[in-house]
């Protein structure tokens, strides 16, 4: 028993000096590097974008910015009555363009899920862009109704079953001078990630960071994935990862510093804003062109050795497709 104790211990430092260090070089790496905003963005009026978790932080200014460029939006999230009050303050704030409909989203629960992508075909609406952005971060351990790991089901595993129900919707409404955009929100914190496949629910030793890290691996490798897969069928569907940067949001309600320090946390982290910058520059810029990659600041960057190895791609989607219970990925 001691034995396993210390253990723990030991995994629990090591997975907080792994994290601190990787924070400390993103913050070094973001006060020196200049802030990129995004470029070649045009008008989007008549297409419609539907973003996860949009009624706060980083999803919210992203849902300001494509109201101002005239988008439908259509935001998904556990509190309808919540996020109908955040369109409402972006309304009372000046933001005039688009339309936004709000809809019920619990992406702990599958059946959320699969409610939220039925009521979305209910609409009538095409799909020109899907952004997962919604997420949790070093929560404690804990099974959802389905039996997944909390940030496996809420950052990864819930935002595939949501990305292929509404696949189809995608494929329809893309053209060859205009793909439909997939755009995945993942993390640097993805370099200290690995897929743990023989636990994949973390029950023998769990960290909150560990835990984190790896379903935000996850979401890197099955943007590389997607993106592979829709180009063998001919979907022509944009699919690409972003690190919207270290930002000062409502994610950081458990990490120490920031909630120790919290005006040292506003001083250096990017703000909500500047968050949000990449997220539209990846979903809307004419100068992104492919999909595959991973972006941080605006800019192509190399993801993570594990998120290349394609055999462990390979593993990942077929476990994945099994805990959904997906036979062919986009047809439903």
């Amino acid at each position: 028993m001691a034995c396993v104790c210390m253990g723990r211990c030991l995994w629990t430092v090591w997975n907080y000096v792994m994290l601190y260090a990787l924070g400390l070089w993103y913050l070094v790496k973001e006060i020196c590097l200049p802030h990129r905003k995004p470029t070649g963005i045009e008008k989007q009026s008549g297409r419609v974008a539907l973003v996860t978790g949009g009624g706060r932080g980083i999803g919210l200014e992203t849902i300001q910015q494509l109201l101002d460029l005239d988008m439908t939006v259509i935001i998904a999230g556990r509190n309808v009555a919540v996020l109908e009050k955040a369109a409402s303050e972006l309304r009372a704030l000046g933001v005039q363009g688009g339309s936004v409909k709000c809809l019920e989203l619990d992406l702990s629960s599958l059946s959320s899920v699969r409610n939220c992508a039925q009521e979305f075909s209910a609409l009538n609406l095409p799909l020109h862009l899907l952004i997962n952005n919604a997420g949790i971060m070093f929560w404690p351990w804990e099974l959802t109704e389905d039996g997944h790991e909390s940030h496996w089901c809420v950052n990864y595993l819930g935002h595939f079953l949501l990305t292929h129900l509404l696949f189809r919707h995608l494929v329809a409404s893309s053209t060859p001078e205009r793909p439909t955009r997939v755009v995945n929100l993942t993390s640097s914190v993805h370099y200290m990630g690995s897929i743990k496949f023989d636990d994949i629910n973390n029950k023998k030793l769990y960290s909150p960071q560990a835990a984190y890290a790896q379903s935000k691996l996850a979401q890197l490798m099955f943007t590389l994935t997607l993106d592979e897969h829709q180009r063998s069928c001919g979907s022509n569907v944009v699919v690409n990862g972003v690190h919207p940067g270290v930002v000062a949001t409502e994610l950081f309600q458990n990490v120490a510093w920031a909630t120790s320090f919290p005006l040292l946390a506003r001083t250096f982290l990017k703000t909500p804003r500047q968050g949000s910058d990449t997220v539209v520059h990846v979903a809307l810029s004419t100068q992104v062109k492919e999909g595959g990659h991973y972006y941080e600041n605006c800019t192509k960057t190399k993801p993570a050795r594990a998120a290349l190895r394609s055999e462990d791609r390979a593993r990942l989607w077929a476990l994945s497709c099994q805990q959904l219970q997906i036979e062919h990925f986009g047809q439903t």
